[in-house]
C-alpha cells in the first residue's frame, strides 16, 4: 500500500474506506496536543496535525513522520509523493525538453516526410503533442494511446504505403549526414557487423565517389515485400549487367526484429530468412535482434515499421538520397541517375612540366 496516496487523499469517503482496514488501536493511539492547522494541498483533512505522540503502540517512524508530522515535514515531502492529475512538474518539464531537443537535433533533416502521413506530427520518444480541451493546452501523449494501435496500418493506406517521400535530387555532400550507428547486427552467414561501418569496409580510399551502397531495411515482411521494386532494378543497372564497375555498388539488406522474445526465435527467423534471399546475397544480408531500435527508427524517421525503406549511402557512410514503400517508374529512374553521380569520379590532370624529366631523351 502506498503510504503518499493514504496521506494526499482528498475523498472523505474514500478516507473512512482506508481506515476501515487500519488498526483501530493504532489509529485511536494517535492523539493532538495542539490545534489542527488549516487545510493545505498536500495534506489530508483527517490527519492535518499540529503536534503528534503515541502512548501503547509501536508506530514506525515513517509513518510517524508522514501522519503526525509538522508543516515543514509535510512540505519538504511534498514533491516526491506529488498526484499524477496535477501534470509534470516544472523540472520534470524541463528535464524532458532537453532531451526532445537533443533527440530532435540527431534526426536526418534530409529526409521528407509524407504530408499525408502521421510520422510528421510524432516526437522523439514514440509520443503526439494532444490538445486538452478542458484546459486548452498541450500535453504530451504515447502515440498508441493517442492515434490507436491500428495508426500505422491506416497509414499505409492513406500515403500509398510512402510514409516518407523520394528525394527529387541528390542531397548535397555538405547537407548530408551520416547514416546512424546501430551494432549487434549479424549477417546469414553467421559474422557479425555493425552499421555504418559495414559499408565502407571495402572503401580504402575513403573516397566518398568510390562507391554507392543500396541499404534496404525493414521491419516487417510486408515493408520486405516492397523493397525487391528498388533492389531488382537497381541491381540490372549496375550489378548483373555488363559493368566493369560492378564492385562499386552494393545492396545491403537489414532486417530488424524487436522484442524480449526474438533471441529465442532467432534460429527460425534466420532459417526463413535465407530461403528467401539468394544466396549471393546471404554475406550483405544483416539482422538484428534485440529488445528496442527506437532511435535508429527516429533519426531516419522510420516511424511506420510496416512498411520498406531504401537509403543510398556514398563511399564514407552519408545519406544522400531517401524513399520508402514500393518504388514507381520515375523514382527508380531518379535512383539510378543519382547513384551514378554519386559514383563519377573527377578527373584529375597533372599539371605538365616544361622542362624535360631527367634522364628522358630529347629528340
Amino acid at each position: 500500500m502506498s503510504l503518499g496516496r493514504i496521506v494526499f487523499s482528498r475523498s472523505p469517503r474514500s478516507e473512512r474506506s482506508l481506515l476501515s482496514g487500519w488498526n483501530r488501536n493504532l489509529v485511536n493511539d494517535l492523539s493532538c496536543n495542539g490545534p489542527r492547522q488549516p487545510t493545505t494541498r498536500v495534506m489530508s483533512r483527517c490527519y492535518k496535525l499540529h503536534t503528534c505522540s503515541t502512548s501503547k503502540s509501536v508506530v514506525s517512524p515513517l509513518l510517524r513522520s508522514n501522519i503526525c508530522g509538522t508543516p515543514s515535514s509535510y512540505q519538504s515531502a511534498a514533491p516526491s509523493l506529488r498526484s499524477f492529475s496535477e501534470g509534470p512538474s516544472s523540472s520534470e518539464e524541463d528535464d524532458w525538453g532537453a532531451e526532445y531537443e537533443a533527440l530532435t537535433a540527431q534526426r536526418n533533416k534530409n529526409i521528407i516526410m509524407n504530408p499525408a502521413g502521421q510520422g510528421k506530427n510524432i516526437l522523439p520518444g514514440g509520443y503526439v503533442l494532444k490538445k486538452d480541451p478542458k484546459k486548452g493546452g498541450y500535453r504530451k501523449v504515447i502515440l498508441e494511446h493517442s492515434l490507436g494501435y491500428f495508426w500505422a496500418i491506416k497509414e499505409l493506406a492513406t500515403t500509398n504505403k510512402k510514409p516518407i517521400l523520394s528525394n527529387n535530387a541528390v542531397i548535397p555532400a555538405a547537407e548530408a549526414e551520416k547514416f546512424p550507428f546501430l551494432g549487434d547486427l549479424v549477417n546469414l552467414k553467421g559474422e557479425a557487423a555493425s552499421i555504418p561501418d559495414f559499408f565502407t569496409r571495402n572503401n580504402r580510399s575513403k573516397d566518398a565517389s568510390a562507391k554507392c551502397t543500396l541499404v534496404a531495411i525493414s521491419y516487417k515482411d510486408f515493408g520486405a515485400q516492397l523493397l525487391p521494386s528498388w533492389i531488382d532494378p537497381f541491381d540490372m543497372a549496375f550489378r548483373k549487367g555488363v559493368n566493369n564497375e560492378a564492385d562499386r555498388y552494393e545492396v545491403v539488406r537489414i532486417i530488424i526484429n524487436e522484442g524480449r522474445m526474438v533471441k529465442l526465435l532467432s534460429p527460425f527467423i534466420t532459417s526463413g530468412t535465407k530461403k528467401n534471399v539468394p544466396e549471393s546475397d546471404h554475406a550483405n544480408t544483416l539482422l538484428y535482434y534485440g529488445i528496442d531500435a527506437e532511435e535508429f527508427r527516429d533519426i531516419l524517421r522510420m516511424h511506420n515499421i510496416y512498411s520498406g525503406y531504401i537509403f543510398l549511402v556514398d563511399g564514407i557512410g552519408r545519406v544522400r538520397w531517401a524513399g520508402s514503400g514500393e518504388g514507381t517508374e520515375e523514382e527508380i529512374h531518379s535512383m539510378i541517375g543519382i547513384a551514378k553521380d554519386l559514383t563519377k569520379r573527377l578527373q584529375k590532370q597533372l599539371p605538365q612540366s616544361q622542362n624535360p624529366r631527367i634522364g628522358k631523351r630529347v629528340q
